[in-house]
């Protein structure tokens, strides 16, 4: 069992939404745009997305829009729908009146899409976002070293040999200075392991999907994150 937070990004149904609360889920997200990273059939209409937010009873409602063509637009449809909070897709940043406006009604952001490579020097992990005020971020979620399947047990084992590439240390500074979810090659075997050993950062990022058009991408299918989950809970 884990006190962490417990992000699942991408649910599809109400089924699948109240199924991954009850295994500890605290925020679930719905897609209403599609992501350029996933080929699957995981974007969801508004009413159901909707339907789905009606549904939840204790974890946060997290809708994931494209704000890069018509932002006004995507305010419009995270307005209708009261998030707790919104997810750019692709990580952009919503402009300024944009992201006043979601302020203004209590809807924090998301930053998502960011991506951790083996030898990224940690100050540039967020430095895309430093010339940025008022970015109402609620939460940051990276992705990684994407680039290995074995990414969890890369920064365990091989990282520490190289003092100059990111370490373990460097993603629990990183939660301790910002909001962070972080995603890895997550199995029933190694969450545990990776849940403890990062004290540091606000919990773990599940993204469900059935085809990514990328092979630099964590994401998992649906059976595969409740698996995940239930080995958390045991």
């Amino acid at each position: 069992m884990t006190n962490k937070l417990i992000k699942v990004d991408r649910v599809r149904s109400v089924a699948e939404a109240v199924a991954v609360e009850e295994l500890g889920a605290g925020l679930v997200g719905v897609a209403l745009d599609e992501d350029p990273r996933f080929a699957d059939r995981r974007v969801v209409s508004a009413d159901l997305a909707a339907e789905i937010g009606r549904s939840l009873s204790r974890a946060k409602f997290v809708v994931e829009l494209d704000f890069r063509e018509d932002p006004r637009e995507a305010l419009r449809r995270a307005e209708l729908l009261r998030p707790d909070l919104v997810q750019p897709i692709t990580g952009a940043v919503p402009p300024d009146e944009m992201r006043a406006a979601l302020s203004g009604a209590g809807v924090g952001i998301v930053y998502a899409g960011i991506e951790i490579a083996h030898d990224d020097d940690p100050s540039w992990v967020l430095s895309r976002y430093a010339d940025t005020n008022d970015l109402n971020a609620a939460l940051f979620q990276a992705d990684v070293l994407p680039e290995y399947r074995n990414s969890w047990e890369f920064l365990r084992d091989e990282a520490p040999e190289f003092e100059d590439e990111f370490q373990i240390g460097d993603l629990n500074q990183l939660g301790r200075d910002h909001p962070l979810v972080a995603a890895f090659n997550f199995t029933p075997r190694n969450v545990g392991e990776i849940v403890a050993t990062l004290p540091g950062i606000r919990g773990i990022a599940l993204t469900l999907a059935d085809n990514a058009t990328r092979t630099d991408l964590h994401f998992l299918r649906y059976e595969a994150a409740v698996e995940v989950m239930q080995a958390l809970r045991s």
